[in-house]
């Protein structure tokens, strides 16, 4: 069993997915599975009839990335495309994409059950599941999932994404592709995997109980405008209308997931912006009489924590092939100018093997707890390794 990845900066679309997968080529024999991550200027019809053609019999998942990728090989900032690859001739791969044209939770089910049937192990749960879904839903997607194949099976992923929140992300398989729908890559490995979900922020003394909530957006917190409060916590003022994006970066809001070893955990949903009535749209759902914290963190938190997550994957018994790290684009453009330390963090708890990690609108993870969840401003990883 094998893992490699590729990745090409060319402009034209197809010379760069022939660049790419060229050195793939060099790399690992026919792939069992294919993941292809790419900014958003590519031609997606391109990218995906030219994977069909020189991958006939390989199942494979593409997802936009927001302004670049890493590799072992490093921080690829702006336009790009990345290749991740699994030769494992023993397990077993499929791939679905699904748009979104009725209840997500449906979509979910029908996504999850197509990719199992593409697998060819059909009424066999999987290992894992790869979550490339559009922004918004994330949650009942998760829960449709799980609909099917329980809450024990492992669910990695993030959303797809583009450079500016534009609309301009999608994802696409060999079969179909979507500017809103779910992708989903399940996993039968000849391996042992290891798993990590967490956020790189503490909680402040901070917290209010969300009184009214419409959607993605918190109207109140402790009845109060929602947007009020949280400019008298983070101490600064904001225009209605306006991304706030990069300004909430450090301040997220989180919710109690659990506890380890007596010290909490959570799970975070970053502001977007002030809304006209004065409320606060978020990039995670919030359901109404939660009690969401005021969180904290700092550019160092945010460069060394990718590496952490990945070690904390299987401590300092990890002995990996290879693995996929999913990383907030919201993290990312916060420390942009310090991402080289990023991915050499990554890379050195990686043991220098091959891995990917777009960045992402939305972030799916499973706790240690066993809960699968979607969060904002998170890392996620998944290592796949030896015995």
């Amino acid at each position: 069993m094998d893992i490699a990845t590729s990745f090409s900066v060319l402009n034209n679309s197809h010379d760069a997915i022939v660049d790419a997968i060229n050195k793939l080529d060099e790399k690992i024999a026919p792939p069992s599975l294919l993941l292809l991550y790419f900014s958003e200027d590519y031609d997606y019809d391109v990218l995906q009839l030219t994977l069909t053609k020189y991958y006939p019999n390989t199942p494979f998942l593409a997802c936009s990335s927001c302004q670049g990728f890493m590799t072992e090989d490093g921080y690829i900032n702006g336009q790009g495309i990345a290749l991740w690859a699994i030769n494992d001739i023993v397990g077993a791969y499929g791939t679905s994409i699904v748009s979104s044209n009725g209840s997500i939770f449906n979509i979910a089910r029908q996504a999850i059950l197509k990719a199992i049937n593409n697998s060819g192990r059909l009424g066999e749960s999987p290992t894992l599941i790869l979550l490339h879904a559009t922004p918004g839903n994330e949650e009942e997607v998760i829960r449709g999932i799980e609909d099917v194949v329980g809450k024990n099976i492992t669910i990695i992923g993030g959303s797809a994404a583009d450079d500016h929140v534009n609309n301009k992300w999608k994802i696409f398989n060999q079969e179909q592709q979507t500017q809103q729908g779910i992708g989903i890559a399940v996993f039968y490995p000849n391996c042992e995997i290891s798993f990590s979900f967490h956020s790189g922020y503490a909680a402040t003394s901070y917290s209010a109980i969300a009184t009214k909530v419409q959607g993605r957006e918190i109207i109140e917190l402790d009845h109060q405008p929602a947007a009020d409060v949280y400019q008298k916590w983070i101490k600064q003022r904001f225009e209605a209308n306006s991304s706030i994006i990069n300004e909430s970066s450090l301040n997220p809001l989180g919710r109690l997931v659990g506890e380890i070893h007596d010290l909490p955990y959570f799970k975070l949903a970053h502001p977007l912006m002030v809304t006209k009535t004065n409320g606060l749209k978020m990039f995670a759902s919030i359901i109404e009489g939660e009690r969401l914290y005021f969180m904290t963190g700092t550019d160092e938190r945010l460069i060394t924590r990718a590496g952490r997550v990945v070690t904390s994957t299987n401590g300092i018994e990890l002995n990996p092939i290879g693995g996929l790290t999913i990383y907030c684009a919201g993290c990312m453009l916060k420390v942009q100018k310090r991402m080289e330390e990023v991915a050499l963090f990554v890379k050195i708890a990686m043991h220098d093997k091959p891995f990917v990690c777009p960045f992402t609108f939305g972030e799916q993870g499973q706790f240690v707890t066993g809960e699968n969840a979607h969060g904002n401003l998170m890392i996620s990883a998944v290592v796949f390794h030896r015995d």
